[in-house]
């Protein structure tokens, strides 16, 4: 049996930030989750069910990002649209599925992401003889999948004029005992990816375990003086600094960088995102120099690189940037050799004064009360420490 996919990445039902599934400007469908993007994900376990096959659409006005930088696999064709053009160029990809042959059409929408078994929702479509199959979650609650006989074409039109929201015949829901996340949100974003950390879903992170629920990418670099505590996801050629922490279930994702003294708790770090040193980033999913707050429920533009940057997205410009960093150090670090001898031969051939003894350097005294009773106040010089994660 010939079976093909069409999958749509946009087209949300409704209005507000509860319902754009974009999240820090981008599709959640395009964003990574544990070294891999959702859509790809989706894609793996359609070609793990034989459906080699696929046309995805996606609205128009994507950032360029390594997103759309990564070749798809064989077998897949990507169309990019605007608008309302993406419900009719779903429906012309329909009729050239059925013109060239094919027997079912899975269509779904991302949108939502669903664990199900296509082979049990292609046999109950099968044994109940309908012409459009609707499969919906443990609560009966549509999830934007459906399968389609390609002879049924008025069937299809139907569905697509109305946007997935009503079938022109109702027929027997296929109800999906799987996972399912709605990602609609930020917040469900870093659901999906939690859940995969703690193995509540089939997201498994691309990566090394290098320790029990520490996973760490290709080329990753952490510091050893930086702490990682799990779960915790480190994805290829990230960037883990001196003295950084990353705990409580973080994901930092392809090459993104965490530096100096940063403490990074139940957050995600999207790809090629730089976070500045010395910042406490907590509940959040950060990058493409945005920030969303998930307690909060907002999005902020941070316009200053010093807190959130991004890093080059080819790898010439990453190594273009490296290499002037390397000879920008070396420089400086020369330099002051230089100025350091310099000195020291100053001193040693200046004597020392006739009368009087050498200078000394005036040191400031730090008085603190002998006892707790004589004051209840702490010195406002006193350092306080951060206590995070298992410390």
């Amino acid at each position: 049996m010939d079976i093909r996919a069409l999958l749509l990445i946009g087209g949300a039902a409704g209005d507000g930030p509860q319902a754009s599934e974009r999240v820090n400007g981008v599709a959640v469908a395009y964003l990574d989750v544990l070294g891999r993007p959702v859509l790809e994900r989706v894609l793996e376990r359609l070609r793990s069910y034989g459906i080699t096959m696929a046309t995805v659409i996606g609205e128009a006005a994507e950032p360029t990002s390594w997103a759309h930088a990564k070749p798809g696999p064989s077998g897949v064709a990507r169309i990019q649209v605007a608008g309302e053009r993406l419900w009719q160029c779903a429906e012309e990809s329909f009729l050239r599925y059925a013109e060239d042959g094919a027997d079912l059409v899975v269509a779904l929408r991302l949108g939502p992401y669903v664990e199900v078994d296509y082979e049990a929702l292609v046999q109950h479509h099968l044994d109940h003889y309908g012409s459009v199959s609707r499969a919906v979650d443990r609560n009966g609650a549509g999830v934007d999948l459906f399968v389609l006989n390609a002879s049924a074409r008025q069937d299809a039109a139907a569905l697509f004029q109305n946007r997935l929201r009503r079938m022109r015949r109702e027929g027997t829901p296929f109800r999906v005992p799987g996972y399912v996340n709605r990602l609609q949100t930020a917040s469900d974003l870093r659901r999906l990816a939690l859940d995969g950390l703690l193995a509540r879903n089939a997201v498994r992170p691309e990566g090394t375990e290098l320790k029990p629920g520490v996973w760490v990418g290709w080329r990753a670099r952490i510091h050893r003086r930086a702490r990682v505590i799990a779960p915790a996801f480190i994805g290829d050629h990230a960037k883990i600094r001196a003295a950084a922490l990353i705990t409580r279930g973080t994901v930092i994702e392809h090459h993104a960088e965490v530096d100096c003294g940063t403490v990074v708790e139940n957050s995600t770090v999207l790809p090629f995102s730089r976070i500045g040193a010395g910042l406490d980033v907590m509940h959040s999913v950060v990058g493409f120099r945005r920030l969303a707050h998930l307690q909060r429920a907002t999005e902020v533009e941070i316009a200053d690189e010093k807190f959130i940057g991004m890093a080059p997205l080819t790898a010439f410009s990453r190594w273009a940037g490296s290499t002037a960093a390397l000879f920008a150090f070396l420089s400086t670090q020369f330099s002051r050799g230089l100025l350091a001898k310099s000195q020291r031969r100053n001193a040693a051939q200046t004597p020392e004064p006739l009368e009087g003894g050498p200078a000394t350097l005036e040191a400031q005294v730090l008085e603190v009360p002998a006892t707790a009773a004589e004051t209840s106040e702490f010195p406002s010089n006193l350092a306080v420490a951060r206590r995070y994660g298992d410390q």
